[in-house]
C-alpha cells in the first residue's frame, strides 16, 4: 500500500533530520528502549512539524512516549468486550469519538488484544460493555469494572503531532486481510496516503529485519519452511514403512 517512491526505511536517527513538514513516521511494535540520541531525533522530527504514528500493545512504546515528552501512556492489561467481532472477547470493536482527527478515521475498527491508553485526546473508544482483562482469562471478574477505554489517542508534541494506537497487530497480514477488517484497511490507507512522505522506523520496531526483511515476516517464513520440511520427512517415513511392509 505504501508507494516505494514515497516511503523510506529509517535505520539511523540521523536520517530523521531535514524532512519537510507533513512527513509521517511509523513506529510499529517497538521492541526495545531507544537511546538518548534516538529520542532527540524523534523530538526534532516532531518539532519540524511532522507526525509520529506509534502502534504498541506491550508497553515498550512507553519509553519513547516519555522520552519525547508525551503524556500518553500504554497501560498494562488487554481490553476485552462484549461488543466484539469474533468469539474472542479481546477482538474488540472501537468507535471513532473525535469529530476532528489528524487523518480520516472510519466509524469503527476491529482490534485484537489492544491495551488501554491514558492521556492525550481519544480518537477511538470501546463501547461501555468493555473491561481490562487483567488476568488474561477472557472473563469479567470481580474488580474488573466495565467502561469505555481509549485505544487510539493523539496530542500535539512541539510543532508536530503524535498518534498512538494500542494494537500493532492490525498491520499483520492475518488481521489486515480479514473480511471484518475492511475499516482497518481504510484507516491504514488514509494514514499512508496523506500529503507527505512516509518513513518506516527500523531502529526500534519489530519490523526491523534480517537481510532487509521484517523480523515478523522472517519468523513466519522460517516457520512455514520448517513445517514443509517436517511434512516432507513424515511423508518419506510413511512411504518407507509402506514399502517395508510390502516386502
Amino acid at each position: 500500500m505504501v508507494d516505494r517512491h514515497r516511503s523510506v526505511d529509517i535505520t539511523d536517527q540521523k536520517n530523521l533530520a531535514g524532512h519537510r513538514p507533513n512527513t509521517t513516521l511509523l513506529i510499529i511494535a517497538p521492541r526495545r528502549e531507544p537511546s538518548a540520541e534516538e529520542l532527540a531525533a524523534y523530538r526534532g522530527f516532531l518539532n519540524d512539524g511532522n507526525t509520529i504514528f506509534l502502534a504498541d500493545d506491550f508497553g515498550n512504546g512507553n519509553a519513547i512516549l516519555a522520552g519525547i515528552g508525551s503524556r500518553i501512556r500504554i497501560l498494562k492489561g488487554t481490553i476485552a468486550s462484549l461488543d466484539r467481532s469474533w468469539s474472542d472477547p479481546c477482538s474488540v470493536i472501537v468507535y471513532r469519538t473525535a469529530e476532528e482527527s489528524p487523518f480520516p478515521l472510519p466509524g469503527e475498527m476491529v482490534l485484537n488484544g489492544a491495551a488501554p491508553l491514558e492521556g492525550g485526546s481519544p480518537l477511538m473508544l470501546t463501547s461501555i460493555m468493555s473491561w481490562t482483562d487483567a488476568n488474561g482469562d477472557r472473563r469479567l471478574n470481580l474488580g474488573e469494572e466495565m467502561g469505555t477505554f481509549p485505544a487510539m489517542a493523539t496530542e500535539p508534541v512541539g510543532a508536530g503531532t503524535l498518534i498512538v494506537l494500542s494494537d500493532p497487530s492490525i498491520f499483520i497480514n492475518s488481521m489486515y486481510l480479514q473480511e471484518e477488517a475492511g475499516n482497518n484497511r481504510d484507516m491504514i490507507r488514509a494514514l499512508v496516503t496523506r500529503d507527505g512522505p512516509v518513513l518506516i522506523d527500523q531502529m526500534n520496531s519489530r519490523t526491523a529485519g534480517a537481510g532487509g526483511l521484517s523480523e515478523i515476516l522472517h519468523v513466519i517464513r522460517n516457520t512455514v519452511m520448517i513445517e514443509i520440511f517436517l511434512l516432507a520427512v513424515l511423508m518419506l517415513c510413511i512411504a518407507w514403512a509402506w514399502k517395508t511392509k510390502q516386502v
